[in-house]
C-alpha cells in the first residue's frame, strides 16, 4: 500500500507541476481537442459515402477511438514517464532510485506529466458520450476497455522502453513504436489481413490495446471478456519479467 501511495503522491506532483503555466496548459490541451477533432471529422465524412466497412459503423469507430484517446490521455497524464522510459534509462536516472527502497519503475512511470493529454481525456469523454451512443451495459463496458487497454498500452511501452538496457539507440527505437502501435489502434481491425493482422496481435499489440477491450462493447460475450483480460493480465507480467531483468543487468553495470 504504501508503494501505491507514493506512486499516487508523486503522480499527483508531476500534475501539479504540468498545471502551474496555466496559459501553455489551455493552449497544449485545446490543440490536442482541436487535433482530434479533425481526425474525428475524417471518420464522419468517410462515412458520410460508406455506411460501413468490415462491419465496422460510425458509433463502432467512435466507441474504439473514444477509448483510445482516454486511455492514452490517462496514462499520460498520470504515468507520463512512460513516454521516455528509454531516454531516462541511457540518462541514467535510475541510478538515484536505485539507492531508495521503493520500486524503480513505479517511479520513473509517475514522473511526468504531459498536459495536453488533457486534451485526449476530453475529447474521449465527449466522443463516448455524445457519439458512441452506450447505455448502461456498453457503458461499462467501455469502463473496462480503457481499463485493460491502458494496462496493455503501458506494459508495452514498458517493454519497449526496457530496450535501452540491452540496446545503445533504443531511444528513438521505442518512440516510433509506440508512435505506430498508437496510430494502428486508431483503425478498425477489419481492415487488417494475413500478416499485418498477426502484427497488431503480436510485435505491435494494438489489437489488445483497443480492438479486443472494444469488442466487449461491440459484442458483450465471455470470450471476448476472456480475450481481454487475459491480455490485461499478461501484459503487466511480462512487462514486469522485461524490466525486471533489463534492471538486473543495469546493477551489475552492463551498458549497452
Amino acid at each position: 500500500m504504501s508503494l501505491v501511495r507514493a506512486t499516487a503522491f508523486a503522480s499527483l506532483a508531476a500534475v501539479r507541476s504540468a498545471l502551474a503555466d496555466r496559459a501553455a496548459f489551455w493552449l497544449q490541451a485545446g490543440g490536442m481537442v482541436v487535433n482530434n477533432g479533425f481526425w474525428l471529422l475524417l471518420w464522419f465524412l468517410f462515412f458520410t459515402g460508406f455506411r460501413e466497412v468490415g462491419g465496422w459503423r460510425l458509433a463502432d469507430v467512435a466507441r474504439l477511438i473514444g477509448v483510445v484517446y482516454l486511455l492514452f490521455g490517462l496514462t499520460t497524464v498520470f504515468l507520463g514517464g512512460y513516454r521516455d522510459l528509454a531516454g531516462a534509462i541511457l540518462r541514467g536516472d535510475i541510478d538515484s532510485l536505485l539507492t531508495q527502497p521503493a520500486a524503480v519503475l513505479p517511479r520513473l512511470l509517475s514522473r511526468e506529466s504531459m498536459p495536453s493529454a488533457w486534451g485526449d481525456i476530453f475529447a474521449g469523454l465527449v466522443v463516448l458520450t455524445f457519439s458512441a451512443r452506450l447505455d448502461l451495459l456498453g457503458a461499462a463496458g467501455a469502463v473496462a476497455a480503457v481499463v485493460i487497454g491502458a494496462s496493455v498500452w503501458l506494459s508495452t511501452a514498458v517493454i519497449f522502453g526496457s530496450l535501452a538496457f540491452w540496446i545503445a539507440d533504443a531511444r528513438s527505437l521505442a518512440r516510433d513504436l509506440m508512435d505506430f502501435t498508437l496510430m494502428v489502434s486508431m483503425y478498425p481491425a477489419s481492415i487488417y489481413e494475413g500478416w499485418t493482422k498477426i502484427l497488431i496481435f503480436t510485435v505491435l499489440p494494438a489489437g489488445f490495446i483497443a480492438v479486443a477491450p472494444v469488442e466487449l462493447v461491440r459484442h458483450p460475450s465471455v470470450g471476448a471478456l476472456a480475450v481481454a483480460i487475459g491480455a490485461g493480465v499478461a501484459f503487466p507480467i511480462a512487462a514486469s519479467i522485461v524490466f525486471g531483468a533489463g534492471l538486473k543487468r543495469y546493477r551489475r553495470g552492463a551498458a549497452p
